[in-house]
């Protein structure tokens, strides 16, 4: 985790791989994306999202026991 001075505060900022621990990319993809054709991913050695892949179908399916 590191910081960031904002408005005269020092706030702490998450990366991807801490978001995806606390479980929110999954529910990012699963309650969002996913039925935009959409699914936000991340490297796990860097904790960097370049962003958001596109189905070629333009669906994405999440197997619910995951």
């Amino acid at each position: 985790m590191s910081t960031v001075r904002m408005n005269g505060q020092d706030l702490q900022v998450l990366d991807w791989n801490e978001l995806s621990r606390r479980g929110l990319i999954e529910r990012i993809n699963r309650e969002i994306l996913h039925s935009q054709g959409l699914a936000m991913f991340r490297d796990p050695a860097t904790g960097v999202s370049a962003g958001a892949l596109v189905a070629p179908d333009g669906q994405w399916e999440y197997p619910e026991d995951a």
